[in-house]
């Protein structure tokens, strides 16, 4: 090793660097290195929720893919399509053809589509015609290619055609048509008990403002509740409609009616009302958005998983007379807009049990697996998360404490090359044992994967003890073995005032690739890569360089296939040793200024499942290692030498090229450097801590683009309207001038559960949140014509264009070429327009507009 560093030294006082394809460069500090730190690690993440993965059927591409249903007295299965298509597929073969195409009558966009199908219970047992069809649920406009945040909401009865060997849209029978003014929160989801009757599960209207209109009421319309019907009209059972459900509002004109018909009311429905002064339909109240339902035939155990707004996910047994609490509590969390009706209806029911945002955002379920194929399942509820990609599997048996495993922290991570905006949207499980998933990108390509889950052999963990891992040279002093390489970075990610030291270790024997150099994008790095993080938390707040209390040491794998995990060792409260953890655990820290306890601080160490949450696909696995973090010098101590770090990684052989002159490549800078622009800074900041989810395909139906390289006038956050549901949709992402109500600086500075990012931040960084203010009011004059909004922007094919309730209707719009070419324009009478430039190449456009009263203003467009 002296040699090898003497070698070093002379190269760099000389100057000279080794490029010549006879001369080897170089090796880094501590000479050659093995993949895997040595072969300390393993290729895949060890222990079980390592093994779970899943194959792409890529046979199978339906578009927008949302539930699948065994096709009775077949090997079949029925994938429904958000699109309004209905698809008859065999998993074996990987064949498809569609049975049923109503897209001319189907709302596409929202939360619409086939959210709902069953067959009749005798489909493959009768030979009565009137039993050969489905019931199916979907959202109805007269124009489903008008974008319209309104809508009817349709159960309706389709008959097959066994000549045609599809279903018959001329057969359709509407049950039910419900006039709904939003279109989120629908529900949907349809199934049949041993009785024979339809149970139908009904979000709420959809928004806010009407969730105490259209909630925890019999007198209404068909929102918020399970309904239980007979199809069959058996009179011995059930009796004819008494009471029609109510549109809560006026539809459009030559929209229809609401109305229900075509069967009956269960007698022993639990709320009867022989004078119509109520519905009886309802045998459960108080959901929210009950995408997900599952019966399970052996316990006989209705599943009913609410979809939450911003707090929690919640999982409902659901019986007869239920109340579920919606909308003056979400899961256990109770309402500050909403109180308890003081005519409350049915059984108060809390959730058996209920996860938060540091888990996920939308729920979506799949069932009690009571497979052969995978024996170490049974018996558990898997379900996945639609905004995470993640699947799970909850352990219920004891009741008091279900047990949440995560199986799959993130199916992106697969190497699987899925779309940018994926989402899974079901997790289905098969007659045969077998699991599939189904996953939709939203926007703009309508594109589907169905996917089937393996589980390959388990590897075991690593050793228990930071200790047994020979990682450190010294514990006590943390000194690392010479094979890892410290770096820093110019930007650091905020953890809660923690102080970090960081070190890489890459392999570098023959035959092992280097690292492939970016200027701009993510580094990639060879397998076997692993990075060391090192946190201590300051206990007082006089000086941070005084006592600190070592928390954790991070290790980041970069595994087989491009594929990363990572482990956590958790510190002893001496500060001797630290342990491998499994699952996610916290602790609170007493902080000192002046002598006295100041604040209690909670650090959460995270689980391995929450370490890939952000070290993800999308991001390239490692977080901060690439050219505008390293770009900057760096003290080897212990070779006695200052200089850049990436000319240090290209000087030790480890990169793909001859790094030189890095003033020409970009560079992040501190939040503390003053001694460049603000605007840097804060750009700086922002690709560190935010842009891991907020960029391309890192959040699902989500454009903000947070990226370093990205102009922050085309990062999709000026005068955007934010979508998540922890923001206020009356405020825009950044407001210019307005840093109060800019939801971008609200909920970065917000504790609460709507804070950012939601899991590992318990500590406002109050410097970054005084320069954020500073910044976004100094936005004012660069971005004016505030009313105006065009998204998402960069864009595929399809942008939106919307103007403020300010203007004077109607307005002009023109899009033109760069070349000042007019591709289209139109006058509109509305405040928003849909714009298709699918057919034109890659490059910038200008949308112009004009009104009456206005002045000429445009926007650009920038299509990828």
């Amino acid at each position: 090793m002296v040699h090898k560093v003497l070698i070093i030294l002379a190269l760099v006082i000389s100057g000279v660097l080794l490029t010549s394809l006879d001369t080897p460069p170089p090796g880094p500090p501590g000479g050659d290195m093995d993949p895997y730190l040595n072969g300390i690690f393993t290729p895949v993440a060890p222990g079980e929720g390592g093994s779970w993965t899943a194959e792409d059927l890529s046979g199978l591409r339906i578009p927008s893919p949302l539930r699948v249903v065994p096709f009775p007295g077949t090997d079949d299965y029925i994938i429904t399509s958000k699109l309004g298509l209905l698809t008859r597929v065999n998993f074996e073969t990987q064949t498809s053809e569609v049975v049923l195409d109503y897209s001319d009558r189907s709302f596409s966009l929202g939360e619409a589509g086939a959210t709902g199908l069953a067959f009749h219970p005798k489909f493959s047992t009768s030979s009565s015609q009137e039993h050969r069809c489905i019931f199916l649920f979907y959202r109805y406009k007269p124009d489903p290619m008008q974008y319209d945040m309104r809508g009817l909401n349709r159960l309706t009865k389709v008959f097959w055609s066994e000549s045609e060997q599809r279903f018959d849209l001329d057969t359709e029978e509407i049950l039910i048509q419900q006039y709904d003014r939003i279109t989120w929160h629908n529900g949907g989801a349809i199934f049949f008990k041993e009785d024979g009757f339809l149970y139908l599960a009904l979000g709420d209207e959809g928004s806010e403002e009407l969730q105490a209109i259209s909630t925890q009421r019999l007198d209404g319309g068909f929102f918020s509740g399970l309904l239980r019907i007979d199809i069959d009209n058996d009179p011995d059972r059930s009796h004819p409609i008494i009471r029609q459900p109510l549109a809560l509002d006026a539809a459009p004109g030559g929209w229809g009616e609401t109305f229900s018909q075509g069967y009956s009311i269960p007698n022993d429905n639990p709320w009867l009302s022989p004078d119509g002064s109520h519905l009886e339909e309802f045998i459960a109240l108080g959901l929210r958005s009950p995408y997900s339902t599952h019966y399970d035939t052996v316990s006989k155990t209705i599943w009913c998983l609410d979809v939450g707004s911003d707090k929690k996910e919640e999982f409902n047994h659901l019986e007869m007379r239920d109340n579920l609490q919606w909308p003056y509590k979400e899961g256990t969390f109770e309402s500050t807009l909403h109180t308890k009706p003081n005519d409350f209806i049915g059984n108060e029911k809390v959730p058996f049990f209920e996860y938060d945002r540091s888990v996920g955002n939308a729920v979506v379920s799949g069932g009690v697996y009571r497979g052969e194929k995978f024996l170490n399942l049974r018996g558990l509820y898997l379900h996945g998360d639609y905004t995470q990609n993640r699947l799970m599997a909850l352990d219920y048996e004891n009741i008091d404490e279900p047990e949440q495993t995560v199986l799959i922290p993130s199916l992106r991570n697969l190497g699987l090359n899925l779309p940018e905006f994926t989402g899974l949207t079901g997790v289905h499980l098969l007659e045969d044992g077998n699991v599939i998933m189904t996953l939709m990108d939203d926007y703009p390509d309508k594109i589907g994967r169905v996917l089937r889950l393996k589980q390959n052999d388990v590897l075991p963990d690593p050793p228990a003890l930071l200790s047994e891992l020979g990682v450190f040279e010294n514990l006590e002093t943390l000194t690392p073995i010479p094979e890892l390489i410290p770096y820093t970075v110019n930007s650091p990610l905020w953890s809660d005032r923690a102080i970090k030291k960081r070190w890489m270790a890459i392999p570098n024997t023959v035959g092992v690739p280097r690292i492939d150099f970016n200027d701009n994008d993510n580094w990639t790095f060879p397998e076997g890569t692993v990075f060391v993080k090192h946190f201590e938390l300051p206990l007082t707040l006089d000086d941070p360089e005084g006592e600190t209390v070592r928390l954790e040491t991070r290790f980041f794998v970069m595994g087989m296939g491009g594929r990363g995990y990572g482990l956590t060792y958790r510190w002893n409260e001496e500060g001797t040793d630290a342990r491998l953890l499994r699952i996610g655990e916290s602790a609170n820290y007493d902080i000192t200024e002046g002598g006295d306890v100041v604040m209690t601080q909670q650090w959460d160490f995270p689980s391995r499942s929450n370490c890939v949450t952000c070290h993800n696909e999308t991001a390239g696995y490692v977080l901060g290692v690439n050219t505008y973090q390293l770009n900057g010098d760096y003290n080897y101590v212990d070779l006695g030498l200052e200089m850049n770090q990436l000319e240090f990684l290209s000087m030790c052989g480890l990169m793909d090229q001859e790094i030189q002159n890095t003033k020409r490549l970009p560079k992040a800078y501190a939040l503390e450097d003053n001694s460049v622009d603000l605007d840097l800074r804060i750009k700086s900041y922002l690709a560190s801590n935010c842009a891991v989810c907020h960029q391309p395909g890192g959040v699902v139906d989500l454009d903000m683009d947070l990226s370093f390289n990205r102009p922050i006038a085309l990062s999709n956050t000026i005068f955007e309207i934010p979508r998540s549901l922890n923001s206020d949709i009356d405020n825009y992402i950044i407001e210019p001038g307005n840093h109060a109500g800019s939801e971008l600086w609200i909920r970065d500075a917000s504790l609460t559960e709507n804070r950012m990012p939601p899991i590992s931040r318990n500590v406002v960084h109050q410097t970054y949140i005084d320069s954020l203010a500073k910044w976004i009011d100094g936005l004012e004059a660069e971005f004016e014509n505030k009313n105006i909004w065009v998204f998402p922007n960069p864009t595929r094919d399809i942008v939106e264009l919307r103007l403020g309730d300010d203007w004077a209707l109607p307005f002009d719009y023109a899009l033109f070429d760069i070349n000042g070419r007019l591709i289209q324009s139109e006058t509109m009478d509305k405040f928003e327009v849909t714009i298709n430039i699918d057919d034109e190449p890659q490059g910038i456009y200008f949308i112009v507009i004009s009104a009456e009263g206005e002045p000429t203003t445009s926007r650009k467009i920038l299509k990828q």
